[in-house]
């Protein structure tokens, strides 16, 4: 038998040892057949005490395992029970378990290097098997870019793959967690509460794509939610939303409100009818709908005013940054603050779209520019300049979507049948968005309340 101990605290030499190698008590001193039975017993435990620790030194793995995680049974789609390390987590609040209700493997970077697999933030199937993935319908189609809705053609996807894939290959910051990331990964977050996204049409987009990320997750049936939320007379000020149902009492919703005094004056005063709780989370933007500075400014003010106020009863808020956009204009906006004669080009075809010329994206996420035209750019434009400091004065996270966004000029069109440069088809910018939610959620998860132990409420007609 192999001794589970090194040499050194195994004797030295004093110890002798039988024609079988096992260890000896000394007994010459004693007459032959005198040993005594306290003598016997532990020359019998020496014989076997290789064996006898086994049992002590696995309880001392098992103690050092449960200070670095856990194990855990899932269930997949198909019943079978998958055991899974789940690693322990430090700094986790206590509302944190990272179990998951469905099994995804985690597709690794090497596997996409050697073109076996793509990442689930772009459709890929989920590992080891799904259900949702077969169906023949229209959400499954479009969740996995293979039909319907406002998908990128084949070459664009594999053009956006081989950008990531570039990016890691050089090492750049969260590119690698941005392929590997499950949807396992980001339930944790969502998990007993309701997600909220909140703002214009890119919102509306971005709920897409989120759904999309969780499909296997939810019925493929969307919810609507309840429309009489707003006074009447309340015309774009609140156009409906919907909401998708996921396993443990979570959900995750989306309303459409494009202004800053909207959300004031018909939205969050009627937050309550919808079920909504202060242990949810609100991830929230309004900017692209608005072309003038002095409106930018006022709306911003508006809403955080109404938030110091209110922020004890509203979801835990979260800002996601102004979304670049790529017009063939200076600075790539539809209409340009402080320059209104540039005015973007179309045809019957759309909007002519361009590359952020003289514009890079470095490894460390940061742009530079040798242009200084193009300085507002690097800067986070003009329309982050003003909202992000308030926001930061508030103390409210930021989903930094910006500058990851820069690059993906290609991807704006298939939006409703025309190109435009403010939207992009599925996948693009949109998916990248989740990977920055995900980080912003993980860095800020001390700070999410505790969601509630009971049943969500549900809203009317969801």
């Amino acid at each position: 038998m192999v001794s589970l101990f090194p040499a050194r605290w195994r004797g030295s030499g004093l110890v002798a040892r039988s024609p079988k190698g096992r260890p000896m008590l000394p007994t010459a001193s004693l007459p032959a057949g005198k040993v005594p039975a306290r003598g016997r017993l532990l020359q019998a435990y020496q014989e076997r005490k290789s064996w006898l620790l086994l049992p002590v030194v696995g309880v001392f793995l098992l103690g050092l395992i449960s200070l670095s995680g856990s194990w855990e049974c899932h269930k997949s789609n198909r019943g079978d029970c998958k055991v899974q390390f789940l690693p322990a987590v430090s700094d986790a609040p206590k509302w944190f378990n990272a179990s998951c209700p469905l099994v995804y493997e985690r597709i690794q970077y090497e596997e996409m290097l050697r073109g076996e697999a793509r990442p689930y933030l772009m459709g890929e199937r989920q590992r080891p098997a799904c259900v949702n993935c077969d169906r023949d319908e229209l959400w499954s189609h479009f969740c996995q870019y293979k039909s319907h809705g406002p998908k990128c053609p084949p070459h664009d996807q594999d053009l956006l793959f081989n950008t990531l894939m570039d990016r890691a290959k050089v090492g750049a910051e969260g590119a690698k967690d941005l392929l590997e990331l499950t949807p396992c990964d980001l339930f944790p977050y969502i998990r007993g509460r309701t997600l909220w996204l909140v703002g214009d049409s890119m919102m509306q987009e971005f709920m897409r794509a989120l759904q999309c990320f969780m499909y296997e997750f939810w019925d493929l049936e969307t919810k609507p939610l309840d429309r009489l939320i707003a006074d009447k007379g309340a015309t774009e000020g609140l156009i409906g939303g919907w909401c998708v149902l996921l396993p443990e009492n979570s959900r995750i919703c989306h309303i459409r409100s494009n202004m800053g005094d909207w959300l004031v004056t018909n939205l969050l005063p009627r937050f309550d009818r919808l079920g909504v709780l202060s242990t949810d989370i609100m991830i929230l933007n309004f900017a692209v709908w608005i072309n003038v500075g002095e409106e930018l400014a006022q709306n911003v003010m508006i809403w955080a005013e109404f938030y110091e106020k209110n922020k004890e009863r509203l979801p835990y808020t979260i800002w996601r940054d102004a979304s670049i956009q790529h017009f063939d204009t200076p600075t790539g906006d539809y209409k340009c603050d402080g320059c209104p004669d540039a005015k973007p080009r179309a045809d019957d075809r759309g909007f002519t779209c361009k590359p952020m010329d003289s514009v890079t994206l470095t490894p460390a996420n940061e742009l530079e520019t040798t242009d200084p035209a193009m300085q507002i750019i690097v800067e986070g434009g003009w329309r982050n300049k003003i909202t992000l400091p308030v926001i930061e004065r508030l103390g409210i996270p930021i989903v930094h979507t910006w500058n990851l966004s820069v690059p993906l000029w290609q991807y704006h069109h298939s939006f409703q049948e025309k190109d435009d440069c403010t939207h992009w088809c599925h996948p693009s910018g949109y998916q990248v968005w989740i990977a920055q939610m995900y980080r912003t959620l993980r860095a800020h998860r001390s700070d999410i309340p505790l969601p509630p132990a009971l049943r969500l409420p549900r809203a009317a007609g969801s």
